[in-house]
């Protein structure tokens, strides 16, 4: 049985990094949890043990299901029926697989029925993921969007949404329009407000939505009338319970096909304000965004570790000359400069991720106490960090 966490000792090695004691413990509040969940670590070692049990479970997951129905994924893909997406049969079985073992919601707080992970365990997560399918990846990885409700949203938003991403809620975060993609503030999708239904509603189209049809939508949407700019622009979580948006079509892709891109129509539909009006774009969405490349990095290093170890496999397996190709320099030069890259990348990955639960950290304890001076210093220095580092990770684990 296929194991895509032993079988790397690379992810062990970050997992033990000094950084970590400082993240767990500012993570887990000195430990506050173990009096009210039973499931709650009770101190540094504790906790690592449960990091690691739940890596070695998702890696059991990805070599012995996820991996081997990657193919028929690829081949079968999503499809549209009734004006919903329905997923390949792979994917379903990957989603059960999944669910059952508790791997959504890995790094919300207990109380709403996550894991409370640091985020570098579930960025661990998302790499072992993406080796055994990039496609499935995206679907899973879009529960990133349940910290963003985490982080902003109202009370009652957080409690209504955030127990469905523990038991395996679907995400999707609609940006992209017809004429505004990398230009986001040029999003014409209209918000208008119903003062009988006390609700938002949205009218437009959206298009390249990465797991369109999901449960849960985080929609960025023009608020206010007249605008044509980012201050325009609220965020705003729509549920597809309420049948009021449609699937028009999915996009015919080259590779990661197991994730539908989707194109959508909203309909009048009903959906509710995340935070502030106005900040939907210059702050809302900029924070999920970074979250997004995080991802996109851990996609990537998977994908590199997949694409290395198969490439080592057929060194050995193809002959020629009478000898396997692995025994010519040139070939081992290439294998070798593919394990120092993908070792290279993987290690800017982790260390971005060790900033960014930092500081992370920091900011949940501020919204219970105030941080002393120390404290204030040390968020803003990892936040600079994270800032610094999360772009070039993502340019560097996707292009380079």
């Amino acid at each position: 049985m296929a194991n895509y966490y032993t079988d790397n000792k690379n992810l062990r090695f970050h997992l033990e990094h000094p950084l970590m004691e400082k993240i767990v413990r500012l993570k887990e509040q000195n430990y506050i949890d173990k009096e009210k969940f039973d499931y709650a670590p009770l101190d540094y070692e504790d906790t690592i043990d449960s990091y690691d049990k739940v890596l070695e479970i998702v890696g059991e997951i990805s070599g012995d299901i996820i991996g081997p129905n990657a193919e028929s994924v690829d081949h079968d893909g999503p499809k549209i029926v009734n004006n919903e997406v329905v997923y390949a049969p792979g994917t379903q079985k990957n989603l059960e697989a999944i669910v059952n073992a508790g791997l959504f919601g890995m790094s919300l707080p207990r109380e709403f029925g996550g894991l409370n992970f640091a985020m570098v365990p579930y960025v661990m997560a998302a790499e072992i993921v993406s080796r055994s399918d990039a496609g499935f990846a995206n679907i899973w990885g879009l529960q990133d969007c349940a910290e963003t409700i985490h982080e902003f949203a109202s009370e009652e938003i957080k409690r209504e949404f955030l127990p469905r991403f523990a038991k395996g809620a679907t995400a999707a975060m609609d940006l992209t329009e017809p004429d505004a993609g990398s230009d986001l503030q040029a999003v014409q999708l209209k918000a208008t407000w119903d003062e009988a239904a006390k609700v938002w509603r949205l009218n437009g189209v959206k298009r390249f939505i990465t797991n369109g049809d999901a449960h849960v939508s985080l929609v960025l949407a023009r608020s206010e009338e007249g605008t044509s700019d980012a201050r325009g622009l609220s965020l705003f979580v729509y549920d597809r319970a309420s049948q009021a948006m449609t699937v028009r079509r999915i996009e015919n892709k080259l590779g990661i096909k197991g994730s539908p891109t989707c194109e959508l129509v909203f309909n009048n539909a009903p959906a509710h304000l995340i935070g502030d009006r106005k900040m939907g774009l210059i702050k809302y969405v900029m924070s999920l965004m970074n979250s997004a490349r995080l991802g996109v990095g851990a996609q990537s290093v998977g994908i590199a570790e997949a694409a290395y170890r198969e490439a080592v496999k057929y060194a050995h397996e193809r002959e020629q000359f009478g000898k396997a190709i692995v025994n010519y320099p040139a070939v081992y030069e290439m294998l070798t400069l593919m394990k120092v890259r993908t070792d290279a990348i993987r290690s800017l990955l982790y260390e971005t991720a060790r900033f960014v639960d930092v500081y992370k950290a920091y900011n949940i304890i501020a919204e219970t106490r105030k941080l002393d001076a120390d404290e204030r210093n040390e968020a803003k220095s990892y936040q600079k960090l994270a800032d610094v580092f999360t772009p070039l990770l993502k340019l560097f684990s996707s292009e380079y």
